[in-house]
């Protein structure tokens, strides 16, 4: 059937297939019970305070929300793969240490 310019799964098919996955999803995919906003499981935390790092130090201040902007995509751009990879290969760690901790605070 089509709609516009592209083949599509009619509405009704559309939603049976909806269910169909997220009932797939349930079946396979376990999950913790832990709060979505987690500080300690949150990997971009980290990459937020290098990024504070490394701008706060600079010899010119930002002075507005574009050279603000501006000087973290220059430090994003900056980080070096190996730092990002040792951040997303933490999360294991993470998660034990927070199972560990029973949900308290970690040293992440």
């Amino acid at each position: 059937m089509k709609f516009g310019k592209k083949s599509q799964t009619p509405p009704s098919l559309f939603y049976v297939h909806c269910v169909k996955v997220c009932v797939f999803i349930r079946a396979v995919l376990s999950r913790m019970e832990w709060p979505a906003l987690s500080p300690d499981l949150n990997p971009i935390e980290n990459m937020w305070d290098q990024l504070r790092r490394h701008v706060e130090p600079r010899n010119s201040a930002p002075q507005n929300l574009t050279d603000l902007r501006a000087a973290l995509q220059e430090e994003w751009d900056a980080v070096p793969q190996p730092t990002i990879s040792r951040i997303v290969n933490s999360m294991r760690r993470r998660c034990q240490a927070v199972i560990d901790a029973q949900g308290y605070m970690t040293s992440y």
